[in-house]
């Protein structure tokens, strides 16, 4: 069974040679890597902020030189907008059908680098430019196709930017690795960047997820354009979101209108539940609820890009983690057709049983007519369109809901 971890991944860099620059006063080693059809040159300490490249977020840069081919984008305009060594914005130069690109850093002291690995890699369409994010983008309404914010933490504070930067059906590709604040360690901080008081449930990684997407999409609401999942993603320490914009009045009101609703949470029995309204009282073990919202309800996934991006993988046989690509493509065909996953470890602790074998507890679930799948968000997860009742029967679970729910205490139980 396929999980994203620290431990199952690898990275393959090659070294090629050593060499040494200067930024400002201080002599920096680097070295020059392969990633992609490119080679770019990175200072040995390539961790820090102030030149930051991490050989780890490579499945993400192939990821997105699949979206771009997938999505059959020909002579198209990109912005890297946060751009740190360049090594993405270089990378859509030289391997997508890309006509120009911007490769843009607000860090002065990093652009001869970018310039340098421009050169290195003999680009004529690359554009290097040293301004805010922010300011880049707002200069350039409606002049990119594609448009890329990686920043460090949170990316709420570029989303109005990018919406005004990008043209009607272009593409863009988010990350957010604040994943602490998005996943409900911290609900004060999620409401205040992302206006939502979030919860710590067994489903925090999915839920995470939908709450950037929901500051993303209504971010571009406030400039008359839609904003649709193309993929989703949860991998190590950060979320990336990519979508396609579609613009006009109408559309942006309805794709709100449409998909953001509130999550209900029992942390008593486990129930959750989606809905457009709050929902005060469990209807499983009869405890307050804690309703999460608005968050994204709608699907994180379109079924068709998946196919189509499966499709043209193995077209792309440059892509060193093509493999674990091809492995999250076929989890994330499944994601958008159910939604809020149950963790089964932590359903058997609650109810105090051992865990039961995934496979037997899937085919009674299918065997009794329900959709069941296993998600990349979590390695004992499920997916089921079974309510909690039916879900907790094919865990045998039934017994201690039973005891469990006689010996419920409905007063308010709401942190």
């Amino acid at each position: 069974m396929f999980y994203y971890s620290h431990e199952n991944y690898s990275h393959q860099n090659s070294t090629f040679s050593k060499s040494y620059f200067k930024i400002k006063t201080t002599t920096f080693y680097s070295m020059i890597v392969k990633e992609g059809k490119v080679a770019i040159e990175v200072p040995d300490n390539h961790l820090k902020k102030a030149h930051f490249y991490n050989p780890r977020m490579e499945l993400a840069r192939d990821l997105t030189i699949l979206v771009l081919i997938a999505s059959q984008k020909k002579d198209f305009v990109a912005c890297d907008a946060l751009a740190a060594t360049g090594i993405r914005g270089i990378r859509i130069a030289k391997e997508t059908q890309a006509k120009h690109v911007v490769v843009n850093d607000a860090n002065d002291d990093i652009i001869p680098l970018i310039k340098k690995n421009v050169l290195l890699n003999n680009l004529t369409n690359v554009e290097v430019t040293n301004k805010d994010a922010n300011i880049l983008l707002f200069e350039n309404v409606k002049k990119f196709d594609y448009a890329d914010i990686d920043p460090f933490g949170t990316p709420v504070f570029y989303l109005e930017a990018a919406a005004k930067a990008l043209r009607n059906e272009g593409i863009v590709g988010i990350t957010a690795t604040d994943t602490a604040c998005l996943s409900g360690t911290y609900p004060l901080v999620a409401l205040r960047k992302y206006g939502v008081k979030s919860f710590k449930t067994d489903f925090f990684k999915e839920l995470g997820l939908r709450i950037l997407i929901k500051s993303i999409a209504q971010a571009f609401a406030k400039h008359d354009a839609a904003f649709i999942p193309l993929i989703s993603y949860a991998f190590e320490h950060y979320y990336r979101v990519f979508g396609r914009i579609e613009e006009g009045k109408r559309v942006a009101s309805e794709n709100l209108r449409k998909n953001l609703g509130y999550v209900a949470y029992c942390k008593k029995c486990l129930n959750r539940s989606i809905s457009k309204e709050v929902t005060c009282k469990c209807d499983v073990c009869g405890a307050r609820l804690i309703n999460i919202g608005p968050v994204w309800t709608g699907e994180i996934e379109d079924y068709r890009f998946v196919k189509k991006a499966e499709d043209v993988l193995p077209s792309l046989d440059w892509l060193k983690t093509s493999e674990e690509i091809k492995k999250l493509l076929s989890f994330l065909e499944n994601e958008s057709k159910v939604s809020l996953y149950y963790d089964v470890h932590k359903v058997c602790k609650v109810y105090g049983m051992n865990v039961p074998s995934f496979e037997v507890v899937i085919k009674k679930l299918r065997d009794a007519g329900y959709s069941v799948f296993r998600t990349h968000f979590c390695r004992t997860g499920i997916k089921t369109n079974a309510n909690l009742k039916t879900f907790l029967n094919a865990l045998e679970c039934t017994k201690r809901l039973n005891s469990f729910t006689e010996a419920r205490d409905i007063s308010p139980d709401y942190d």
